[in-house]
């Protein structure tokens, strides 16, 4: 019995190095555990927010980790994509009835174009990258923040403004996506 309970600080070591070599992952599967609870609580209860906020701030959490810990990963990439997707697409659905009820029909077409070359834009880094990423840049971050903030602007008078801007900075966002494909496409 004593030799068994010697091996317990050697497996609590491996499990503690396992976790930190993983931590950033780890942070991301939790917003992916995250946003799927999101699903069945309305935007404005007091449990789809909390859970909200935290999918937000592991969003920032697990690139910060990565890099600090300098454990970052082609894995780790994907899985934040994939998980930023994932978020993305939970949220639009979540507040989709209200943009519905209060933006007008031309924001609403607006809306589904930038979605629709979004996923086009994610096939084509697809194609020329052979794997499923989205660039990190400054300006997607930048609309991903926006983006995110959106269910906190939904029942105010501001939110058509704040959908205008959002839009434009997609917009813009996808003319650089489209850049940097056709210029990676050239030097292929």
């Amino acid at each position: 019995m004593l030799g068994i309970s010697n091996h317990y600080p050697v497996c609590f070591g491996i499990i503690i190095i396992g976790m930190k070599k993983n931590l950033a992952n780890i942070v991301t599967v939790t917003r992916i555990i995250g946003t799927l609870a999101l699903l069945p609580f309305d935007i404005f209860s007091d449990t789809f927010m909390a859970v909200y906020i935290w999918c937000g701030i592991s969003d920032v959490l697990d690139g910060f980790v990565a890099r600090k810990l300098n454990i970052t990963s082609k894995f780790g990439s994907k899985l934040d994509s994939i998980s930023d997707l994932l978020f993305y697409s939970v949220m639009l659905k979540k507040v989709w009835k209200y943009l519905k009820m209060y933006l007008p029909e031309f924001v609403m077409i607006l809306i589904y174009v930038v979605i629709g070359c979004r996923v086009l834009t994610y096939a084509l880094v697809g194609i020329v990258k052979k794997t499923f990423s989205s660039r990190h840049t400054i300006l997607n971050k930048i609309t991903g923040l926006l983006m995110f903030l959106l269910p906190f602007v939904v029942r105010t008078p501001y939110l058509l403004y704040y959908s205008l801007l959002i839009l434009t900075l997609a917009y813009i966002s996808l003319v650089d996506e489209a850049g940097y494909i056709i210029r990676k496409e050239q030097t292929a």
